[in-house]
C-alpha cells in the first residue's frame, strides 16, 4: 500500500518547516493521502528543528497509517525550498517568542485583555507589523520561483498576512486557513 505507484507527485514548500504543531500535522495528513507524494522542503530559519521534522517526516513515512512515501528535504535558501513548488504552506513565528509575551502584557497594563493575542486588538496589530515584513519577502520570493504555486497561509494575524501577500503580488494565488476551521 505505501508504493507510489499511480500517484500525483508535487512538491509542497514549507517555510516554518520547523513548526512542532503544523508541520507535524501536515506530515501524518499527507501521508495518509493516496493520491499524492513527492517532497517537502522543510525551510526555517531555525534549521536544527527543519533538520529534526525531517526525521520526523521518516517516521511518519514508516508508521502503518502512511499509505504514501515523502521525500524530506531541508533547503538551506527559501529560494531553494520554493523552486519548483506546487505548493506553499506558510506558519511562522513573527519574531522571537518574547515578542508575543510583550504584545499581550504591555496592553494589560493599561486594562486591555487578550484572550488570545495574535489576531485582534493592540497585540494583533503589532504582531501584523511584524509579520507583513516576513510576508512581503514570502511573497516576492514565490513571485521569483513559483508563481503558480497555492500559497497556504496559517500564522496569525491570518487576514493581515495573506492581505499582505496580496498587496506585494497582486497574481499571487493564496488563501488563509485558521486552525479552528479544521
Amino acid at each position: 500500500m505505501k508504493t507510489n505507484k499511480n500517484a500525483k507527485r508535487i512538491k509542497i514548500a514549507y517555510i516554518g518547516g520547523g513548526s512542532r504543531g503544523w508541520a507535524h500535522t501536515l506530515m501524518n495528513d499527507v501521508a495518509q493521502a493516496p493520491q499524492i507524494t513527492g517532497e517537502i522542503a522543510l525551510y526555517d530559519i531555525d534549521r536544527p528543528m527543519a533538520l529534526l521534522n525531517a526525521r520526523w517526516g521518516q517516521r511518519v513515512n514508516a508508521s502503518p497509517q502512511a499509505r504514501r512515501q515523502w521525500e524530506y528535504t531541508v533547503p538551506t535558501t527559501l529560494a531553494e525550498a520554493l523552486k519548483g513548488a506546487d505548493f506553499v504552506a506558510a506558519s511562522i513565528q513573527p519574531g522571537p517568542i518574547e515578542m508575543m509575551g510583550c504584545d499581550i502584557n504591555i496592553p494589560r497594563e493599561y486594562g486591555i485583555l487578550h484572550p488570545v493575542g495574535d489576531t485582534a486588538g493592540p497585540a494583533g496589530l503589532v504582531r501584523a507589523l511584524r509579520a507583513a515584513m516576513d510576508y512581503a519577502e514570502i511573497a516576492r520570493a514565490v513571485e521569483r520561483c513559483c508563481p503558480q504555486a497555492w500559497v497556504i497561509n496559517f500564522t496569525n494575524p491570518m487576514t493581515a498576512c495573506t492581505r499582505t501577500l496580496y498587496k506585494v503580488f497582486p497574481g499571487i494565488k493564496a488563501f488563509g486557513c485558521c486552525h479552528e476551521v479544521f
